[in-house]
C-alpha cells in the first residue's frame, strides 16, 4: 500500500487476515437498482450472501473474503461507482453506540459565523478567514480568535437572529431520531458558539452540546473568546472522555464532519464519516458521504430508518 493509502486505512484492516463476513452499503440518490447491478459486477466471481434493500436509494449487500482484498475492493468500488455512496465494513464491526457530529456544514448547510458576518457586513472577509481554516491551511483556533476580534462591539443578538433560521442539511432529522431509536448517546460538537449550537441541540435532540462561549459586555461582543475552544483537540477528547465514561470502546463510536478540524475526531472513532467533505478531510479518511445526504449516515451505522417504515 501507498502511504496515501495507509493515512485512510480503516482499524479493521489491521485487526485480522481471516476471511470474513463483509457488508457493502450503497446509496444513490434516485432509486438503488442499477447502481446495484453496477456493483455486483465489479464484484466478479465473489459471492453475495445477503441482499437486503434497505431503502429506494440504499442497500446492503454481504460477502465473505479477507480484509486485504476487502479494502482493495472497496477502493475499486468507490472508485467506479462515482456516482454513489459506498462503505464496506465488516459485519462484526457493523452498529454503534455512540454518535458524536459536527455543526457548521455538518448538521446545518452553512458556516453560522458567515452568515452573521454577512448580516453585519463583513461577509466576505470573515468568509475567506474561515475558509482557509476548514481546508486546514491555518490554525483553528487563531483563525477563530481573528475572526471574532473582527466583530468586537456588535450585538450578540445577531447570532440569536442567525439561529432561528438555519437551513438543516437534509438527513440530519431522520439521522439523529434513528440514532435515538436505537438508544446511541448522541453528541453535538462544535467551534461554533452557544447561541447557535444550544437551540440546534435541541431541536435535533442532542443528549450533549459542546461549543465556544463569547465573551460579552451586557448584550455587546467584546471581541474575544472564554476558554475552552472547541478545536480539533477538543473534540477528539470529547469523544475519548465520554466514550471512556460510558464503557465504550472507541470502536463503539461514530463521528462525523466535514474539515479538517475534524479529521482527529474522525479518526479516532471506529467510524468516521467524512460528509460533503474538504479536501484535506476526505483524503485522510475512508467512509465519505460525498452524494447523497445524512440518511446514508443511518445505512453505514447500520440503523434503521424510521422514516422509511
Amino acid at each position: 500500500m501507498t502511504d496515501n493509502t495507509l493515512n485512510e486505512a480503516p482499524r479493521w484492516l489491521l485487526r485480522s487476515d481471516a476471511a470474513q463476513p463483509f457488508v457493502v452499503t450503497i446509496c444513490t440518490s434516485g432509486e438503488v437498482d442499477d447502481a446495484i447491478s453496477r456493483l455486483r459486477g465489479l464484484l466478479g466471481d465473489l459471492e453475495v450472501h445477503d441482499e437486503h434493500k434497505l431503502a429506494l436509494n440504499a442497500c446492503d449487500l454481504t460477502v465473505v473474503c479477507e480484509p486485504a482484498y476487502a479494502w482493495s475492493l472497496f477502493r475499486s468500488l468507490r472508485d467506479n461507482l462515482a456516482d454513489a455512496d459506498v462503505y464496506m465494513q465488516p459485519q462484526s464491526e457493523r452498529g454503534k453506540r455512540l454518535l458524536i457530529c459536527d455543526m457548521d456544514m455538518t448538521m446545518v448547510a452553512t458556516e453560522t459565523l458567515d452568515e452573521v458576518a454577512k448580516i453585519l457586513g463583513m461577509g466576505e472577509q470573515i468568509a475567506a478567514i474561515t475558509a482557509r481554516a476548514m481546508n486546514g491551511e491555518i490554525d483553528f483556533s487563531a483563525a477563530l480568535r481573528e475572526r471574532i476580534a473582527m466583530l468586537a462591539g456588535q450585538p450578540v443578538q445577531v447570532f440569536h437572529d442567525v439561529a432561528q433560521s438555519l437551513p438543516l442539511n437534509p438527513g440530519a432529522e431522520q439521522l439523529l431520531a434513528a440514532a435515538r431509536a436505537a438508544g446511541m448517546h448522541t453528541i453535538l460538537v462544535s467551534g461554533g458558539f452557544s447561541q447557535v449550537a444550544e437551540p440546534l441541540a435541541r431541536k435535533l435532540g442532542f443528549d450533549e452540546v459542546h461549543c465556544c462561549q463569547l465573551e460579552l459586555d451586557a448584550d455587546r461582543l467584546t471581541g474575544g473568546l472564554l476558554d475552552p475552544i472547541v478545536n480539533a483537540d477538543y473534540k477528539c477528547n470529547i469523544l475519548q472522555q465520554r466514550a471512556q465514561a460510558l464503557g465504550l470502546a472507541l470502536r463503539d463510536c461514530c463521528a462525523i464532519g466535514d474539515g479538517a478540524n475534524d479529521l482527529p475526531m474522525l479518526t479516532a472513532a471506529g467510524l468516521g464519516i467524512a460528509y460533503h467533505a474538504k479536501p484535506v478531510l476526505r483524503a485522510a479518511t475512508s467512509c465519505h458521504i460525498d452524494v447523497t445526504d445524512l440518511t446514508s449516515a443511518i445505512y453505514f451505522i447500520g440503523l434503521d430508518n424510521a422514516s422509511e417504515v
